[in-house]
């Protein structure tokens, strides 16, 4: 291809340039800005808190702490969008505007695959091996675990946009950079699959945790187990906790994930991507959900998971010591 044609099809982008802003595009600016101080704050706050406890870390923590690196680093990559609609000088080829998108799509794909994990972990945890899983694995495991979210992510996040886009995009806006195959082929049946089997794999999982609390509350007036035996019931119930921690994770993820995804299809597979509608406005909007959902992700894993919400009242209540008195 002629690269006079992609320097051309960025040369309205500064033409663009020099008639300004409108009042939207700046509002736009500093609610990403907000949301990116927010989402980073956040989730530092609690990689700051898996770092205090690393000793206490389990496989089962292991994995939400790559949740909170995917939203780290999504909050990180929101700079660089922000800045880029700004700033349209910063996007003068087609590679860097491919890049833009990559550090979009890198952190939502191990977002993805990350609570797929989980729900694989869960699995193990409740159906597979009640009596003898151990959440404390060798640190061969928790490696494993991090290059099998981390190494797809890069591939169908990174190296595949900076190798498969398109050359002369009008914007640099994801359905534009992008080509529509990009979507058809990889992304929409990678998020289906990745959305069902944690849909199966946690219905089957409520299914038998429901059997094991019946198993509990039945035994409950029976005499203790002797020394020596496994403590089946205390140990079901400190995974089912976990597991309601899972659950409202997943659910809330999806509930921020799907919107995007199902008019993404609509519009893609009727062959009206890249016209201006309302859907395509609805598309945008839904996006900010997914920003939302990575900015108050901190708050359930304060709130639902033990280790971090011991550590931050711990953290809190040191810095109220600390902290001078008001005169």
């Amino acid at each position: 291809m002629n690269p006079n044609v992609t320097v051309q099809c960025f040369e309205n982008d500064h033409i663009i340039d020099r008639e300004g802003l409108q009042t939207t595009q700046w509002v736009s600016f500093g609610m990403t800005l907000t949301l990116m101080v927010g989402t980073c704050l956040g989730n530092g706050l609690i990689i700051a808190t898996f770092i205090r406890t690393w000793k206490l870390l389990t496989l089962s923590n292991y994995l939400i702490l790559q949740l909170v690196l995917a939203d780290f680093v999504f909050g990180c990559s929101l700079l660089h969008s922000s800045l880029s609609n700004v700033l349209r000088k910063l996007i003068l080829s087609h590679n860097l505007c491919a890049l833009r998108q990559a550090m979009n799509l890198f952190p939502g794909t191990a977002s993805v695959i990350g609570i797929v994990a989980i729900a694989c972990n869960r699995y193990l945890a409740v159906v597979l091996h009640p009596l003898t899983y151990q959440d404390n694995a060798s640190r061969r495991y928790y490696v494993t675990h991090m290059l099998i979210i981390w190494i797809p992510s890069a591939l169908v996040g990174i190296l595949l946009p900076m190798m498969w886009h398109n050359l002369c995009p009008p914007e640099c806006t994801l359905s534009l950079a992008m080509p529509a195959s990009y979507f058809k082929y990889l992304w929409i049946p990678f998020f289906l699959i990745v959305t069902i089997l944690p849909m199966a794999l946690y219905a089957h999982i409520i299914v038998i945790a429901k059997k094991h609390l019946r198993s509990i509350t039945d035994n409950a007036g029976q005499p203790r187990e002797p020394p020596g035996q496994p403590r089946e019931s205390v140990n079901m119930k400190g995974e089912i906790k976990i597991l309601k921690a899972c659950l409202l994770i997943f659910t809330t993820f999806y509930i921020s994930w799907l919107p995007f995804h199902v008019i993404l299809g609509i519009q893609l597979y009727s062959g009206q991507l890249e016209q201006a509608s309302l859907m395509s406005k609805a598309r945008t909007l839904s996006m900010h959900l997914i920003t939302l959902n990575s900015l108050l992700n901190p708050l359930i894993y304060g709130y639902r998971i033990p280790v971090i919400k011991n550590e931050l009242s711990m953290m809190f209540s040191n810095w109220k010591k600390t902290s001078p008195l008001p005169r």
